[in-house]
């Protein structure tokens, strides 16, 4: 789990272009019932009927089935995929925000270098696709939910909807032919919830744009009861509540810790061994749900009958992770096994509420060096297929299995594929610690590190002693009495609390300026609480002797000269950044304590910097400058201006 949040925040997802579909018709068999076609109509009677068409309002239409979905690594992934039954087209978030031409399309964050600053992906139909993003409205202070549009056409920006600054945005989704917002009204003093709200929106040909409709009265009458009572609606998947409705004929919320289904006619149903579901799928007979040990967090997956309110274990020895999917009334989901620390053995189970039947699907086992988690990530599943990223000849791609059929082989999509092992192959170490007495985990630590292919360099034998020793010095972890002298009974009642982990990948290689190699490394470090440390390093070699190189083998300068010039490139960033609309990363609003304050931090052997093809990048982490929300915060110094030539 934290290796994925640790991707998420910390790596950067390099995909290589390739160009845009691939025929699908094997892989998707056609969903949709086919079209008769009326050839009794003359040239102007279709005439009339197009002409028709355009001034037919968005009230006036019923939504065609729309069989379209999307395949993405995250909501944040810089390179999506929109499918149908047909074909695959592949959407690049850059060039997508390079090319949309509405006034003030530059504060829309369909891309952005750090990828957590990008725009969550909530959806697509009817040719547009929708996003929801947060927008500072007073810098330090307040913000607001917006939602908006993208025209797959024209890649024009429709303004959907923008919350108030009391509320908070809870879900959204494209259903129906229409574009849902689940809304908190807002909170109280004591930060309880003031109710919930649904707003919905449909395009609208003749105007354009975006027009706000009523939500069906029996579903508002629900969420209404929910207000009333106190009650937190609680949500399946993504979907919206109209969605949740829809398929269940009910909505479950939690009321008074207890998870309850609020029916059409306001009366509850409570559930019995169920908690309050944060991890849960439903439909109109059952609901298959996730519970954790929240001291050792291990998962165990159950099915709870609502007509017989009977609640059943149903995973195997193994457990429960993660919920991935569901298809009509079969329910997936993940467990992972380590083989040993840091490699993960991911196995995929499918559970069928109509026959009561658990099926293992697949396993797959994770690779060092490959940044993903096999089987698991991009995990898609649609009425006929799944769909997830798997590691196959060095390289990253997605896949695809029948439903019908899954335990026949995967067929391997005609999409980006992301280079991994180029640069040669990857190693690991892996080291744990138990308590002598009672066997419990009490430090765990991986680290990678690059294999160097010795067509690489001729010096390859010396880099790699030279990672190898670094991967081998990070996993020595030096025992502490917090950990190792806690009695027994509290190691195994309360193992997360004493458990330290440290955890350190290779994020990126790369060669630059013809002779240097570049290993980017990203880790993360746990040891209770609500959150660990997240931190990155890089290392440089001369190819042509093997050597390690650190920033003084290139800088001529003084270390006065060196922090005046990191000061005021980190003051530059600060004021790029739109701060009445979204802010910035920085602790401080003010561009001179930015300089007073950069100028203090920056150092030439503070370890903060990587090497690129045309300069240097020197980062600032967490809590250094900004908060751990804000992450690192990278300022891009030329080489011109560091070494007064264009290259390294």
């Amino acid at each position: 789990m934290k290796r994925k949040i640790v991707r998420l925040m910390l790596i950067g997802i390099t995909a290589l272009a390739l160009a845009g579909c691939a025929n699908l018709s094997e892989v998707i068999p056609p969903d949709r019932d086919e079209e008769v076609e009326e050839t009794d109509k003359d040239e102007d009677e279709e005439k009339d009927d197009d002409e028709d068409d355009n001034d037919v309002t968005a009230a006036d239409e019923e939504p065609e089935a729309d069989n379209s979905f999307i395949l993405a690594r995250t909501p944040h992934s810089d390179v999506f995929y929109v499918c149908d039954d047909e074909s695959i087209t592949r959407i690049d978030r850059k060039e997508l925000a390079e090319d949309t031409h509405t006034e003030g399309s530059d504060q829309y964050r369909l891309y952005s270098e750090e990828e957590y600053m990008m725009s969550i992906l909530v959806g697509e139909g009817d040719g547009f696709l929708f996003f929801k993003d947060t927008v500072v409205v007073e810098f330090g202070s307040t913000a607001r939910s917006v939602v908006y549009a993208v025209s797959e056409k024209d890649h024009k920006i429709y303004d959907i909807w923008q919350g108030s600054t009391d509320g908070m945005l809870d879900g959204c989704e494209f259903y129906n032919g229409r574009i849902y917002i689940d809304y908190i009204i807002g909170y109280d003093d004591s930060y309880k919830m003031l109710g919930e709200d649904i707003i919905c929106y449909k395009y609208d040909k003749k105007s354009d744009s975006f027009v706000e409709e009523e939500p069906d009265a029996s579903l508002e009458s629900i969420v209404k009861t929910a207000n009333d009572r106190g009650a937190r609606i609680r949500r399946s998947e993504n979907l919206c509540f109209a969605h949740m409705y829809d398929d269940c004929g009910y909505l479950p919320a939690v009321l008074d810790g207890e998870l309850v289904l609020i029916n059409p006619d306001k009366t509850l149903h409570h559930t019995s061994g169920l908690e309050e579901a944060y991890s849960a799928y439903y439909d109109s007979n059952h609901i298959f749900s996730i519970q954790r040990d929240y001291e050792t967090y291990e998962g165990k997956a159950y099915v709870y009958d609502i007509a017989s309110d009977e609640l059943t274990e149903i995973s195997d020895e193994r457990g429960a992770e993660s919920l991935l999917g569901k298809s009509g009334n079969k329910y997936y989901f993940s467990v992972s096994d380590p083989e040993v620390y840091g490699i993960g053995h991911n196995y995929i189970y499918e559970y069928d509420s109509d026959t009561g039947e658990l099926n293992f699907i697949y396993d797959k086992t994770s690779i060092p060096g490959s940044s993903i988690i096999p089987g698991v990530e991009g995990f898609t599943v649609t009425e006929k297929n799944i769909y997830y990223i798997d590691f196959h000849d060095g390289d990253i791609i997605w896949k695809t299995v029948t439903l019908a059929n899954p335990a026949t082989p995967t067929v391997d999509l005609d999409l980006d594929r992301e280079k991994r092992f180029d640069y040669g192959t990857f190693g690991y170490v892996s080291t744990s610690i138990s308590c002598p007495d009672c066997g419990t985990d009490l430090i765990q630590a991986y680290s990678e590190y690059l294999i160097l292919d010795g067509s690489i360099s001729d010096h390859a034998d010396v880099i790699n002693e030279y990672l190898m020793g670094k991967a081998e010095e990070f996993n020595e972890i030096e025992t502490t009495s917090y950990t190792i002298d806690t009695p027994c009974e509290d190691h195994q009642a309360h193992p997360t609390w004493y458990r330290v982990t440290n955890d350190y990948y290779v994020s990126d290689i790369d060669i630059i300026c013809d002779n240097y190699l570049t290993v980017n490394m990203t880790g993360y470090w746990y040891g209770g609480g609500a959150h660990g440390m997240p931190y990155r390093g890089q290392y440089l070699f001369d190819l042509t002797t093997g050597e390690a190189k650190s920033f003084t083998d290139f800088y001529e300068g003084t270390e006065a000269e060196f922090k005046s010039l990191v000061a005021e490139k980190t003051k530059e960033d600060f004021l790029g950044y739109d701060l009445e609309n979204y802010g910035s990363p920085y602790f401080s609003g003010d561009a001179d304590v930015i300089y007073d304050d950069a100028y203090k931090y920056a150092s030439l052997d503070g370890g903060t910097i990587e090497f690129t093809s045309d300069g240097i990048i020197f980062y600032y982490p967490p809590y250094e400058m900004g908060s751990y929300a804000s992450g690192f915060i990278d300022i891009f110094i030329s080489y011109d201006e560091l070494l007064g030539r264009d290259s390294l």
